[in-house]
C-alpha cells in the first residue's frame, strides 16, 4: 500500500534533493535557517555564489504555488542576479528520479505578477470583481494555454535541468551517486577534483 507523504516532508524533500544535486554538481551547497524568509540554499563554486529558493511538488498535481507577503511581495529581498528558484517536481514513483526547473528568481516574480494582475483585472464568472487581497499566486505546469495561469510546462521546457545558468558554465564531469572503489576513487560524490 502506498504510504501518503505529509506536505512539510515534500517541501523537505525537495531541498535535500536540489542540495544533493548542486554537490553533484561541484558546489559547496548549504541550507539557511530555518526562519530565513528569503531563501532555501546557499551555493559557492570558487568565485560563483547562488541564491535559491526551493519550490516543490509532486507529479499527482500540476501546480505550483506560492503566497503573497502583506505587501504584495510574492518574493523577499529578491536581486537582479545570482537569485533563482528550483522547482523541483518529485514523481509519485518511487523509482522515478524528480525533474528540476532552474529559472531566475525576477522572472518566476514577473510570470506570476502579471497572471495576478490579468486576473484581478478580469471579471469572475459572474462578473463580479475579483479580490486583489487575495495572496494565492499559482502556475499550473501543464499544456492549456488557452487558460490563464496555465500552460507553464512550455515557459519551463527551457529552464529544465538548467544548472547552467547559475554560474556553472564550466565543463563539469558530473559524479555519480555511487561508492567510490580503489579503480576508481574520483567516483566519490565529495572528490573536489572531479571536474573535467
Amino acid at each position: 500500500m502506498k504510504r501518503s507523504v505529509p506536505s512539510l516532508f515534500i517541501g523537505n524533500a525537495g531541498e535535500f534533493f536540489v542540495l544533493a544535486e548542486l554537490t553533484r554538481r561541484g558546489w559547496t551547497a548549504a541550507p539557511t535557517a530555518r526562519n530565513n524568509r528569503a531563501y532555501d540554499i546557499l551555493a559557492k563554486w570558487g568565485d560563483e555564489f547562488a541564491a535559491i529558493r526551493v519550490k516543490t511538488k509532486t507529479s499527482a498535481f500540476a501546480v505550483f504555488q506560492w503566497n503573497a507577503k502583506r505587501s504584495g511581495d510574492i518574493f523577499l529581498e529578491i536581486a537582479p542576479q545570482r537569485d533563482f528558484c528550483v522547482l523541483v517536481d518529485i514523481p509519485v514513483d518511487d523509482d522515478a528520479s524528480p525533474i528540476y526547473y532552474v529559472v531566475p528568481t525576477p522572472v518566476i516574480d514577473k510570470w506570476l505578477k502579471d497572471d495576478f494582475e490579468t486576473w484581478v483585472n478580469t471579471p469572475g464568472a459572474k462578473g463580479q470583481q475579483r479580490a486583489k487581497g487575495n495572496k494565492r499566486r499559482v502556475f499550473y505546469a501543464d499544456d492549456e494555454t488557452e487558460k490563464l495561469g496555465h500552460g507553464y510546462r512550455q515557459k519551463l521546457e527551457r529552464y529544465k535541468a538548467a544548472w547552467r545558468l547559475l554560474g556553472q558554465a564550466r565543463t563539469t564531469r558530473h559524479v555519480p551517486l555511487r561508492a567510490p572503489s580503489a579503480a576508481h576513487p574520483s567516483d566519490c560524490p565529495l572528490d573536489p577534483h572531479a571536474v573535467g
